[in-house]
């Protein structure tokens, strides 16, 4: 008898462990994660776990961030915001294609946009031009050499 009350004991404090493990309690976000959180304090038990981790994530990220790092994100959000619903699924399509690449290819693809970003604008401005006015068949042909190159030091 004391085994199977041990047993259902141990199996009603698995249970929470487990739920609780699984979603954020509202009551374990930190106070300026709850304050920046605050509107969603309502529904916060019916959202899915997931979504519970990422804004609560979030916060934190946002608590951790200097005014001049917040002033970046805001503008960032708001550019994304103004995007169409097509442009949105092409941005978030070529971000699934790029995390599927071997890690070496995602180093090299950073390592050119790096450099491409340390340009002058009107260099940048020039690349981009040319880049338009090629044909498909160059624009392959271009990818192929870049791809082929080994990556540049940064000495």
């Amino acid at each position: 008898m004391r085994t199977r009350a041990f047993a259902a004991v141990l199996a009603l404090l698995m249970a929470g462990v487990c739920a609780a493990a699984d979603g954020v309690s509202w009551e374990s976000l930190d106070e300026e994660q709850q304050r920046l959180l605050s509107g969603f304090a309502e529904e916060w038990g019916a959202l899915p776990e997931d979504r519970q981790r990422r804004l609560a994530l979030g916060a934190k990220r946002w608590s951790g961030m200097s005014a001049r790092e917040r002033e970046k994100a805001q503008a960032r959000f708001r550019r994304w915001t103004d995007l169409d619903d097509r442009d949105r699924k092409r941005i978030r399509d070529n971000y699934r294609h790029f995390q599927s690449l071997p890690p070496a290819e995602r180093k090299r693809i950073r390592q050119n946009f790096h450099r491409f970003r340390a340009l002058h604008d009107e260099r940048r401005k020039q690349l981009r031009e040319r880049y338009r006015n090629m044909t498909p068949q160059q624009r392959k042909q271009m990818r192929g050499r870049l791809s082929d190159r080994p990556p540049r030091s940064r000495d």
